[in-house]
């Protein structure tokens, strides 16, 4: 039996209010969670498009809405992203999974916040604002599929920007300028930023045919992850693209979040 909710409002901002999804297990007593962030290109965040099969592996899954580009300029998403886990965290007891084994997933766009949140726990001015500000945004693993790029300084140079034309213009809506012009937001909201050997465990997957965002950026933040100490896993998927069959991959990530989070929710 699965418990579902839908349309949980789980922040008030300027432009609208966020909602989310849930569907929590009953078979499993405190069920870990993993929360999807189902953005693509910063410009689009549709939470219904979520992978639920992690429930039918005992996992609770949330669903969230993030503001986009259109509507925001970074840090924004990020301080959706954060109040999510915060209001996850919050109301854990009350739909029946575990407050301190969360976890979050996320492909392309939303795998960069993924990773986001799993390197900045504790910064400030990425935390925002709005109710259950005393919770805590911590989570305790990330899957990043396809997250690229964690250094956003990689689209600054020509050579990239000019191989990626489309990210590199999804990045200038998401900054609102070019990476180049807006060098202290773009640190800011980068995963890189803040890699140290506090970082939960990650989970990197990425195609080495893809034409979309950059493999060896990938590469490159798994080798910074590994050199702090970090409980990093590359995997690359020979002449996969930037999506594939869920099929896949499913068994990797399963087992991941079973490693990382059932762990974390035994002690």
């Amino acid at each position: 039996m699965i418990s579902v909710f839908t349309d949980i409002p789980y922040a008030r901002t300027p432009q609208r209010v966020l909602r989310l999804d849930l569907r929590v297990p009953r078979k499993e007593q405190r069920p870990p969670l993993v929360m999807y962030i189902p953005m693509g290109g910063m410009r689009s965040c549709v939470k219904e498009n979520a992978p639920w099969w992690l429930v039918e592996s005992g996992f609770a899954m949330a669903s969230i809405e993030c503001r986009v580009s259109s509507e925001v300029t970074a840090p924004g998403p990020v301080h959706d992203c954060k109040a999510a886990v915060r209001w996850l965290r919050a109301h854990a007891d009350g739909h029946g999974y575990c407050a301190d084994s969360i976890g979050a997933w996320g492909h392309s766009a939303g795998g960069l916040l993924a990773a986001l949140l799993a390197t900045s726990s504790g910064i400030a001015e990425l935390e925002g604002g709005g109710a259950d500000a005393g919770v805590s945004s911590k989570i305790q693993a990330a899957c990043d599929q396809c997250g690229a790029p964690h250094d956003f300084a990689w689209f600054a140079r020509p050579d990239v920007k000019s191989r990626f034309a489309p990210v590199a213009e999804n990045l200038r809506l998401y900054l609102g300028g070019p990476v180049e012009e807006r060098a202290e937001l773009a640190r800011l909201v980068s995963p890189r930023t803040y890699v140290s050997r506090d970082c939960p465990p990650m989970l990197l997957i990425h195609g080495d045919a893809d034409a979309v965002v950059p493999v060896e950026e990938t590469v490159d933040f798994h080798q910074s992850l590994r050199a702090a100490g970090v409980d990093a896993t590359l995997c690359i998927l020979p002449g996969i693209g930037h999506s594939w069959d869920a099929a896949l991959t499913r068994d990797r990530v399963t087992s991941f979040f079973v490693r990382t989070l059932r762990h974390a929710e035994g002690g």
